[in-house]
């Protein structure tokens, strides 16, 4: 069953690749300087090598947003996702996916009563708006630096048409790579926590984890969406809204490419972090939004004249719509799903507020004399939970995500066997895996208890104080934290 689940995923990425293909080499097929067939096999080798290398920075980040707990709800969320994007790309809209899932991913949440992580939608949208307008500064700059070099150089016509070919196959090498790393959150990153995938050792020696086989099918099927249907959408990005040239198809692409790299290499961010400078955070961004405000940054160079700001405005209305028809698609095909086929689209969590609870969410800075009515109780999911919340008064909304996640039950137990077989033993540092077999065999209510336990036993294992030198660190620690406690839930919860 978790396959048959699996495949609204793998529809999300066929859409996903057949739309945002065009933001990759649309500008180059266009102006025939690639012909289609070739651009479509670099971009399906590449967009796969991104995937597997670098693809698991931004999913992280729409966990935090909504961890859809049930195969069935993913297939819920991917689905209606996928719908919204095909419809869009049916009309030659290029949408952004990245916005489409996140509005797949509020319909869930609305639909389970669940409490939205408002900072990591924060986040998001802050990505959305910092894309384009990163897009079009890197894409105006690299005009002029271009346009510079090519005044001076006084390159001959057949020279210069030789070296665009060229450039455009090793940039949309370079942008396909980006893409697969960035965006491959929005294709399977709802399905992490119920990937129905095991491990496959071969040879005795070589492991295939469960998470890079559904990192491996997801690229696959953004290659097929761009070898069969991507095509349709090229003309919008690469002539209606502005009529490219064949250097200016470059630098878009470029710039494009710059930004989803940026905000999708967790190699970039360690690196950056090692030079104690700041980092990006990894959040998967829209490839259409970042191409967009790279071909307006290259009209701007021009004062702005020839934008199709028609088009612009009916790209944007793309936007709004995509996110708002997967939000509404999601609601609907859940309830269709849990009445109709009898498949449940949410596992429900239980929560308590018992004497643990209660001095933890004091620690954390929350009232508990507010919590009066509440304590002692249990709550059997996060329906009954947000209606008891906001019936108290006074309690600030910004602390009702923190009292959900302190009781939150989890029933963790630490088996070091079953980590070392989930986990590969270079995901974590050998310090680490030491101190995991000090606690073997140990259960712990909550999350929070576990980390607690790891910190106390070693400072590999706790957090630094907050900073912008140290986000880098502490996200990295925090995805550690979570292999461990994904690994020691109960089986029946990954199911």
């Amino acid at each position: 069953m978790g396959f048959l689940f699996l495949t609204s995923g793998l529809f999300l990425g066929w859409s996903l690749g057949a739309n945002h293909h065009g933001n990759i080499f649309g500008a180059a097929v266009t102006t025939k300087m690639i012909k289609f067939r070739y651009a479509a096999i670099i971009s399906s080798i590449f967009v796969v090598l991104g995937a597997l290398v670098e693809g698991s920075g931004g999913s992280a980040t729409l966990n935090r947003l909504g961890a859809v707990n049930a195969a069935a709800g993913a297939f819920s969320v991917a689905l209606a996702t996928a719908v919204s994007i095909a419809l869009m790309t049916k009309i030659k809209l290029p949408v952004s996916t990245s916005q489409a899932i996140v509005g797949g991913i509020i319909g869930w949440n609305l639909f389970a009563g669940m409490l939205i992580d408002y900072s990591s939608l924060a986040s998001i949208v802050m990505s959305w708006v910092i894309a384009p307008i990163l897009a079009a500064a890197i894409a105006f700059l690299l005009y002029h630096l271009f346009r510079s070099y090519l005044n001076r150089s006084h390159m001959h016509l057949l020279h210069l048409d030789n070296y665009n070919r060229w450039g455009f196959i090793l940039i949309g090498a370079f942008g396909a790579y980006s893409l697969g790393a960035n965006n491959i959150a929005n294709v399977i990153g709802i399905f992490v926590s119920v990937s129905p995938f095991k491990d496959i050792v071969l040879f005795n020696s070589i492991k295939i984890t469960g998470l890079q086989q559904l990192y491996f099918w997801g690229a696959a099927s953004i290659a097929v969406g761009i070898c069969t249907y991507s095509r349709k959408v090229m003309n919008t990005v690469g002539t209606d809204l502005y009529k490219l040239s064949p250097i200016t198809g470059l630098i878009v692409v470029l710039a494009e490419s710059i930004v989803l790299y940026l905000f999708g290499s967790r190699g970039l961010q360690q690196l950056l972090t090692s030079l104690h400078l700041p980092t990006i955070p990894l959040v998967p961004i829209s490839s259409s939004q970042a191409v967009i405000g790279a071909v307006i940054g290259i009209g701007l160079t021009r004062g702005g004249r020839n934008i199709h700001y028609n088009i612009m405005g009916k790209i944007s209305m793309g936007w709004v719509a995509a996110p708002l028809l997967a939000c509404i698609l999601t609601f609907v095909l859940m309830f269709f799903v849990q009445n109709v086929f009898e498949q449940p689209v949410v596992n429900q969590i239980t929560y308590a507020f018992y004497r643990d609870e209660m001095v933890e969410l004091e620690k954390r800075g929350i009232d508990i004399n507010q919590l009066a009515v509440v304590n002692g109780r249990e709550y059997n999911n996060a329906r009954e939970l947000r209606a008891a919340l906001e019936n108290i008064e006074g309690l600030e909304r910004e602390h009702l995500l923190t009292i959900g996640n302190i009781t939150q039950l989890e029933h963790l137990k630490i088996d070091i066997n079953r980590l070392h077989k989930e986990i590969p033993d270079d995901a974590l540092s050998a310090h680490q895996w030491v101190i995991l077999q000090y606690l073997h065999g140990k259960s712990y209510k909550h999350y929070w208890q576990l980390e607690q336990a790891l910190a106390e036993l070693s400072a590999d294992w706790q957090p630094k104080p907050s900073s912008s030198r140290n986000q880098s660190y502490n996200s990295e620690l925090q995805r550690k934290f979570k292999l461990v406690i994904d690994n020691s839930k109960p089986a029946t919860s990954k199911d």
